[in-house]
């Protein structure tokens, strides 16, 4: 007959294949059928001596990451091959795992063939596993991820849903070996060396920097050094992988600051509109770390996902493709030129929607050629290579790729094209009409058209900046149609090195809003979100919001030089572009210098291609420059004084010698891309190279002005003198470079035909890749010092902070900006200060140990939290806490802001104890009608039980129960009743009976113990503490101290063993001095010192301030987790042998330390099991003896 009770959670794994007979591993138990066995480590065994046991754990640690000292094997044949099906660091736990499988497995084999008894229990313990653990590690496809995972999070007590992404041996600070564990959000190391444990945790939040190391005397790259805000430094070595370890750390500490930033903020979000009922959802894209779990019950391991988003990334930045794509397909080949035949080698790429190719040779090649641009592929046969593909696109362009892969590989490269085509034919109905809004169709199908075309921008009404003339306007669109003839246009546009050297030239007034277009990818955008801009007017038509607000206000400032920017048609198209996007992206709406740059844009081009380009400025080019943080700018500026000091030493020297901060004028730079500084014919010159090359301009051209002013600047002594010199050369941009020269075409170059070259040539190292190296060192300081800034914003402008200290108010803060970092991970986009329920439980179980839930309880029906447990009980801990955060939310508005937090905390911790009393009475009143039904009297009883659970007195349940009985008395008094001969009042069918708030008070204050409670106990339950660092003594101590003690024990052992009577003593020590006083005990208060050693023992201490303070009581437990409970007010720091040998005296100054283990081990070798029960039960009694007699005497 099969059990009724639940199988215990997190216990069971996936069948994995395994050997029965390790040498790490004894048998405990053998089920009936002889088809389980319950196996135990024999490190974590009780019968080795300590340097056994050590050794064991140390090869262990060292060999193997599964550190779980318990599992359960499966035979399907005795004697035959096992497999793993439940683990655990409990002994506890895996009997209750072994107690389920006797029930529910093991009696069911006994009645099947040895044929079917394999496929029985695999079936089962799948169904359970991933039923029970889906979405997480624990049905990972990859094995070893599972076995690492469940070992990470036993080690570190994390909850199931926290997903391992990679493991890695190495040495924490050269002498500790053991495994560095990696996941989402945090960074553990655990390690076990003869017997010492060191853990180490940190949250990825928390790393301020990461850096790579050599060890070895710096000899060897194998290591990271990682440094915390709070200034802590971990190094770690012998990293095999350290370049791989390095990269996922950088991944996800990144992916951590962009969460930071996201909830490090001042204001709610400027883009969200007033009228919050009737906002619809952000249309920015939410990618999660962790995505949803698969309909199938495996799901691949958490670190293929992050090297896909990675890859994918990488993918999307290289060629400017939205982020809807993903690298599918890829492959080198040889691309043949359809003109002039010529031949680039190079990376054939294919994702949903796009066809790419890179040069790697030394000529430059690029394509991205949109799949629904394709109007025919043949396949043709090759002489010289493998394969060969022929694609004809729209513009009738015949573009031939030569591959060499495998038959299988080509097949599958072909299967996957012809499926990505036929997604895309929706797509090609609108191809027409979109291409007549590209001045380069019109120009190439018919040239005279193209000087009466309306498609631009203001300069086609206002006209263009510069002189059009001097600017050789004409000679350039000449240029450019010849380039355009033979290698496409617009979307089919091939970028060789002709290219660039157009664009650096200066791209024509007609065609620079296209070309902005194509180079940003904005123009991809702007296809597949056909319709969108105007969309997004009409739905938010009428409505207003902060950022529109700011707008307004902005719009007048916006380069009021250019003309159109002085009359209502500019304006207009100004406004409309940045509501649009405001209402596009809420979270980041409005932002200043974002009106510079798109009025600079719509010179160039109609409203809908501005706005798309400048969602590709803030999502990708220029990432945190117009948040409202502008974490993007300020990081950049932190890189630009760094290569200033590397590029110009003696210039950077004089600056911090005379006080001069860069950031004065660069910072407006790099804001306004270099619009706001420079004449605009020049700032669009600027511009050309930025969209073509990317973010790297901005430093290059920089640099290049402070070179140029290098003299000039040397001379300089403060800020003003600085900003004055740039703006002179700025004016002066167009004027010669060298007019004293004699020769013509040098006297022809002007001082910006200078600054470019010195930009291109002088600072030709700053690449891109450079640029992402430095953005990884400097972003995590960056956004932890915008973190701190936002933080001290916050706490001074609370309006009531009661009378919490400051270091109060800081904790606080820490904890609720901690729970609504982890809170918001999953799928929250919205950026709210305000903390939601979910948010709540995490937030006050971090300060409160009764708060703290086991969110696995929870049955979750339709996203709906459901306050009943697996047995259907009501789960009484959310019930409560759900009444507070109702207490917290005094404006009901479904979220508590940290004023709210401060307030309620305040009232509990600082009010007295009628308000306390009060307070628990409001929580229960339901109804809110002043009085306490019967139902939630009840409520209140198990609310009592539930924050008292943890308690090791008894007497917690006597006073509820009193509690109870006197609450029904007491409401009967207000009512007639019928009682019963019993001294108790039945309360059946008797729904209406109600407790007032006076009578309340009277039931609580007449029980001494609640009336503690809410006196002082309730309040003391909210411990605003910071989290105590765990520091690890050196190890080559540790190990010295314990060798040194167990040579002392054996050599005592043998002198010992000759004394017949040590096996019948009580084991009872009397703590001793040397000159015969008692160990002062001052406190009957109980101290549990947890050690890391695997052992069954509790020691306790039994004092009493006048009898036998010293009686030292050892007793055996089942538990297979070891501490010691000292019955002392004081924490002692050793304990060590006196004179006596039988004796311990308590020292704090005494390094010779009587370890745990040592106490273990001696009782192991003088008496066994039965022995220690039978003393234990024996000093009992001769200690109530004792007591009895000495009270009597006294």
């Amino acid at each position: 007959m099969s059990s009724h009770i639940d199988p215990p959670r997190g216990v069971f794994t996936l069948p994995t294949p395994c050997e029965s007979s390790n040498p790490f591993w004894e048998v405990i138990k053998l089920s009936t059928s002889k088809h389980f066995i319950l196996q135990r480590t024999i490190a974590s065994s009780s019968n080795n001596n300590t340097i056994l046991r050590g050794v064991f754990s140390t090869i262990h640690n060292v060999l193997d990451t599964n550190a779980s000292p318990f599992r359960i094997l499966f035979q399907p044949e005795i004697n035959g091959n096992s497999m793993q099906v439940a683990v655990s660091k409990s002994q506890k736990v895996i009997e209750d795992a072994w107690k389920w499988i006797e029930d529910n497995l093991d009696k069911g084999l006994l009645k099947l063939d040895n044929a079917e008894k394999l496929e029985f229990v695999v079936t089962k313990i799948n169904s359970l596993v991933t039923r029970q653990d889906r979405g997480t590690d624990e049905v990972s496809e990859d094995q070893e991820i599972r076995n690492a995972s469940r070992t990470f999070r036993q080690v570190f007590n994390l909850a199931s849903t926290e997903r391992l992404v990679s493991f890695y041996s190495c040495a924490y600070r050269g002498i500790q070996q053991g495994w560095m564990y990696i996941s989402e959000n945090y960074l553990g190391f655990h390690s076990v060396i003869l017997g010492i444990e060191t853990k180490l945790f940190i949250e990825l939040k928390d790393i301020q920097s990461l850096v790579k190391e050599k060890s070895k005397r710096g000899i060897v790259s194998d290591s990271i050094k990682i440094i915390t805000k709070d200034g802590n430094e971990h190094f770690f070595s012998n990293l095999f992988h350290r370049d791989d370890t390095y990269d996922l750390l950088v991944q996800l500490t990144n992916l951590s600051m962009e969460r930071i930033l996201k909830n490090a903020t001042l204001e709610p979000a400027p883009g969200f509109i007033y009228d919050i009922e009737n906002f619809g959802e952000s249309l920015r894209p939410n990618t999660p770390l962790t995505p949803d779990p698969p309909l199938s019950p495996m799901i691949p391991p958490l670190r293929k996902n992050l090297e896909d988003q990675k890859r994918d990334k990488e993918f999307q930045i290289l060629y400017n493709l939205p982020i809807t794509e993903h690298l599918m397909q890829e492959c080198t080949c040889e691309f043949v030129m359809p003109e002039t035949k010529e031949v680039y080698v190079g990376k054939l790429q294919l994702s949903e929607g796009y066809l790419t190719f890179e040069s790697t040779d030394k000529k430059p090649c690029s394509l991205v050629l949109p799949l629904y641009t394709v109007q025919r592929v043949e396949r043709l046969y090759s002489k010289t290579h493998a394969f060969a593909l022929s694609i004809s696109n729209w513009h009738k362009m015949k573009l031939l790729f030569q591959i060499n892969m495998p038959k299988t590989s080509i097949e599958k490269f072909c299967l996957v094209l012809r499926d990505n085509l036929k997604d895309q034919v929706r797509l090609m109905k609108s191809l027409k009409s979109f291409l007549n809004t590209c001045l380069s169709e019109t120009l190439l199908t018919d040239s005279k058209k193209e000087e009466h075309s309306s498609i631009g921008g203001l300069g086609l009404t206002f006209g263009f900046p510069g002189d059009v003339k001097k600017q050789r306007d004409r000679y350039k669109m000449k240029l450019w149609t010849e380039y355009m003839q033979s290698n496409g246009r617009n979307l089919t546009l091939i970028k060789l090195s002709d290219f660039q050297k157009l664009v650096r030239a200066g791209l024509p007034n007609r065609l620079r809003g296209e070309m902005w277009e194509l180079c940003s990818g904005a123009m991809y955008l702007r296809f597949i979100n056909e319709g969108l801009y105007d969309k997004l007017h009409q739905d938010y038509s009428g409505k207003s919001s902060i950022s529109t607000e700011e707008i307004e206000k902005d719009l007048n400032r916006s380069l009021p030089e250019y003309p159109a920017y002085q009359k209502p048609e500019g304006i207009n198209r100004l406004r409309r572009v940045l509501t649009a996007y405001s209402w596009k992206d809420p979270e980041l709406g409005y932002c200043q210098a974002m009106n510079i740059v798109v009025s600079a844009l719509l010179i160039y081009m109609s409203e809908e291609q501005a706005f798309w380009i400048l969602n590709v400025l803030c999502v990708k080019m220029l990432p945190g420059y117009y948040s409202t943080s502008m974490y993007g700018a300020i990081l950049d500026q932190k890189i630009f004084d760094h290569y200033v000091q590397m590029k110009m030493p003696s210039l950077y020297s004089h600056f911090q010698s005379v006080d001069v901060q860069l950031t004065v004028a660069c910072f407006p730079w790099f804001l306004s891309l270099y619009i706001n500084s420079m004449p605009l014919n020049y700032a669009f010159r600027v511009l050309d190279c930025f969209f073509m090359e990317g973010p790297k301009i901005l430093f290059q051209i920089g640099l290049a002005i402070l070179k140029v002013n290098k003299k000039e600047l040397l001379g300089i002594t403060d800020d003003g003198a600085f900003i004055n010199v740039l703006k002179n050369y700025f004016s002066t941009l167009d004027k010669p470079a060298h007019p004293d020269n004699k020769n013509p075409k040098i006297r022809e170059i002007t001082k910006f035909n200078e600054l470019m070259v010195v930009a291109f040539k002088e600072f030709e190292s700053i690449t891109t890749e450079s640029l992402i190296e430095l953005r990884k060192t400097y972003q995590l300081k960056v956004v932890h010092n915008i973190e701190s800034f936002t933080k001290r914003s916050i706490i001074r402008n609370l309006q009531n902070t009661l009378k919490f200290s400051k270091e109060d108010i800081s904790i606080i803060y820490d904890k609720f900006s901690t729970a609504q970092f982890y809170g918001k991970q999953k799928n929250d986009s919205r950026n709210d200060s305000r903390m939601n329920l979910s948010t709540f439980y995490s937030f006050l179980g971090s300060i409160a140990d009764w708060a703290k839930l086991d969110d696995d309880e929870l049955i979750n029906n339709n996203n709906d939290t459901v306050l009943r447990d697996s047995q259907g009980h009501r789960l009484v801990g959310y019930k409560i806490i759900n009444k507070l955060f109702e207490y917290f939310d005094k404006s009901s508005s479904g979220g508590v802001s940290l004023q709210d937090v401060v307030l309620g905390l305040g009232e509990i911790k600082f009010g007295d104890i009628l308000s306390r009393i009060e307070l628990f009475f409001n929580l229960h009143d339901t109804n809110k009608d002043g009085y306490l039904s019967k139902e939630e009297i009840l409520q209140m009883s198990e609310s009592l039980l539930f924050i008292f659970r943890f308690r090791k007195d008894d007497e917690n349940l006597g006073s509820v129960s009193n509690f109870t009985k006197n609450a029904f008395i007491k409401s009967y008094s207000e009512k007639p009743l019928n009682l019963d001969d019993s001294d108790t009042p039945s309360t059946e069918d008797d729904d209406d009976t109600v407790l007032s708030l006076p009578l309340f008070r009277e039931v609580t204050l007449s029980d001494e113990y609640l009336e503690n409670f809410f006196d002082t106990g309730f309040a003391a339950t909210f411990q605003l503490v910071e989290p105590v660092e765990e520091r690890q003594k050196g190890l080559g101590r540790e190990i010295f101290n314990s060798l040194m003690s167990d040579g002392m024990k054996f050599a005592s052992l043998f002198g010992k063993r000759s004394t017949t009577d040590r096996r019948k003593s009580h084991h009872v020590y009397q703590s001793q001095s040397p000159m015969g006083s008692s160990l002062d005990v001052r406190s009957s208060s109980c101290l549990d010192v947890r050690t890391s050693s695997s052992s069954d023992l509790w020691y306790r201490r039994r004092s009493n301030s006048q009898e036998n303070p010293g009686l030292l009581v050892v007793t055996r437990s089942s538990s297979p987790d070891s501490f010691i409970s000292i019955e002392s007010g004081r924490s002692t720091s050793g304990v060590r042998r006196s004179l006596s040998p039988g004796s311990f005296i308590s020292t704090e100054d005494d390094d010779d330390r009587f370890s745990i283990q040592e106490v273990e081990r001696l009782l192991d070798e003088y008496h066994d099991e039965s022995d220690a029960k039978s003393i234990n039960g024996s000093i009992m009694s001769n200690h109530e003896r004792d007591l009895t007699d000495d009270s009597t005497n006294g």
